[in-house]
């Protein structure tokens, strides 16, 4: 008979989120792994995995004793815990006090590194204590990284540039077949993704003219500023040309990455959005604000757009929609964005890499 192996031991800790159920997802298909999760609210879609439900707020003074109690008793290998804001917080307390110390990954997601050391200096000594807690830290962006490692100080701690990846790699989609003339927008409704900007450039090519009457601006997704987005569209009077889709389901939001021609994302703050990365795959000719990690997937003029101020957003949107019109230049930027996404941010890749983490203890 051959010698049983025995699975190690995860715990998974992150919200209720996309991402963090996009990322689990990829851990159960390896089938290496007895896997946990503790959460905020239940994720319907892994009901036969152990869930535990935890309330994450700062003010929260059981979270510690109820993840320390947690995990004593799952005895974890690994707990990979997801953002470094008050998720890690509780938890690295939560497992200070354990008898038997697991190997521990922290993944930042962006704002908890690139804006909460920013608010306060209570903040920037959370996020510095998550930091120096943990074993391995993962970014999604060069940026990222360098930022943690101003956070770290003199503290020395391993450092992976790493992305979740993009849900599924599309076979490459015919342009001229697909393509329609489309402008997307799909970041959440919140002041920091500066959603009104993409309204008020997308309002000044239409009223001067500037663009061919059957283009329209899909903005999907909600938020909070999703009623004032539309008040805005009808008094700047782009509101028959302007589509709010809501929140959709994935596999609705592909079929607007497909036949979308524009993709624009400018927000204040980000680190590398999976939904520049699936507009790339799906042909979409990104337009993007002037940050470090958008500029480590696109060079403005090359593959994309960037607007160095959003004053300038307008023209670039417009540079945007005339080089979809050139069909040979437009397929040869598709080409370098597919085979970019394919070689650096397809889930399967990165999945084994944040694999080989796991086992490298």
């Amino acid at each position: 008979m051959g010698k049983r192996v025995t699975m190690k031991k995860l715990v998974i800790i992150g919200s209720n989120s996309i991402h963090c159920k996009r990322y689990i997802a990829g851990v159960l298909a390896c089938k290496r792994f007895e896997v946990s999760i503790i959460t905020n609210q239940a994720m319907s879609e892994f009901v036969s995995i152990p869930q535990v439900l935890v309330n994450f707020a700062l003010t929260n003074l059981k979270a510690v004793k109820q993840i320390r109690r947690e995990l004593a008793i799952i005895n974890p290998d690994i707990v990979h815990i997801h953002q470094a804001n008050s998720y890690a917080w509780h938890s690295l307390r939560a497992i200070a006090k354990l008898k038997l110390r697991p190997q521990i990954v922290l993944t930042t997601w962006g704002s908890d590194v690139l804006i909460l050391p920013e608010r306060s200096r209570l903040m920037r000594k959370m996020v510095e204590y998550n930091l120096c807690n943990a074993d391995i830290i993962t970014a999604d962006s060069l940026f990222m990284s360098a930022k943690i490692s101003q956070l770290l100080g003199e503290v020395s701690r391993p450092i992976h540039t790493l992305n979740f990846g993009i849900q599924y790699l599309p076979a490459k989609i015919n342009l001229v077949k697909n393509k329609q003339k489309i402008i997307l927008s799909n970041r959440l409704h919140k002041p920091l993704y500066q959603i009104d900007k993409i309204v008020h450039a997308f309002a000044n090519l239409v009223n001067n003219q500037l663009i061919d009457s059957q283009y329209k601006l899909v903005i999907a997704a909600a938020g909070e500023e999703t009623p004032h987005l539309q008040a805005l569209s009808t008094s700047l009077g782009v509101a028959s040309r302007v589509e709010f889709t809501g929140m959709l389901a994935y596999e609705q939001l592909v079929e607007y990455y497909r036949c979308a021609q524009v993709f624009v994302s400018v927000p204040q703050s980000d680190g590398t959005a999976s939904s520049l990365l699936e507009a790339m795959a799906y042909g979409c000719i990104p337009v993007l604000s002037n940050l470090p990690a958008n500029l480590e997937w696109v060079l403005d003029q090359i593959n994309g757009f960037i607007a160095p101020e959003l004053s300038q957003l307008q023209q670039q949107v417009l540079a945007a929609i005339n080089l979809s019109a050139k069909i040979e230049s437009y397929q040869a930027l598709y080409d370098f964005n597919y085979q970019c996404i394919q070689r650096k941010a397809s889930a399967k890749v990165n999945m084994a890499r944040f694999i080989e983490l796991y086992d490298s203890k």
